[in-house]
């Protein structure tokens, strides 16, 4: 959070210094090269370190965080889906009817009942 703060800090001081202190950015710092340019190069140059920084951090702390969790979410998709198909089964199972089973378990049913055999 701080290195956040200090570059927005960082940030709107070189856009007031650039807003109301024209003649502190005209002065030349290196040859050619004004206060403002130098500022302003170093404005790149601290946004592309944060952001080299965040991705460091993301890698090493953020990165095994979301594929723990990932890794947890198809544990329990997986877990859901078996519960599912056990489910399904079970209602299968409890809905089932000889007149839904065909001519051929009927058949076989009807020749039990008068105690033929196969």
């Amino acid at each position: 959070m701080s290195v956040v703060v200090s570059f927005l800090g960082w940030y709107f001081l070189y856009i007031i210094l650039s807003a109301f202190a024209r003649d502190f950015m005209a002065r030349p710092a290196i040859g050619n090269i004004n206060i403002a340019m130098l500022l302003g190069i170093l404005q790149f140059v601290s946004t592309f370190f944060l952001a080299w920084r965040y991705t460091r951090y993301a890698r090493r702390m953020l990165d095994p965080l979301s594929q723990q969790l990932r890794e947890e979410a198809e544990r329990q998709r997986a877990e859901l889906d078996s519960i599912e198909q056990i489910m399904a089964e079970r209602r299968r199972i409890e809905t089932w009817t000889p007149e839904r089973a065909g001519p051929a378990a009927r058949g076989a049913r009807h020749r039990r009942s008068y105690g033929e055999t196969r």
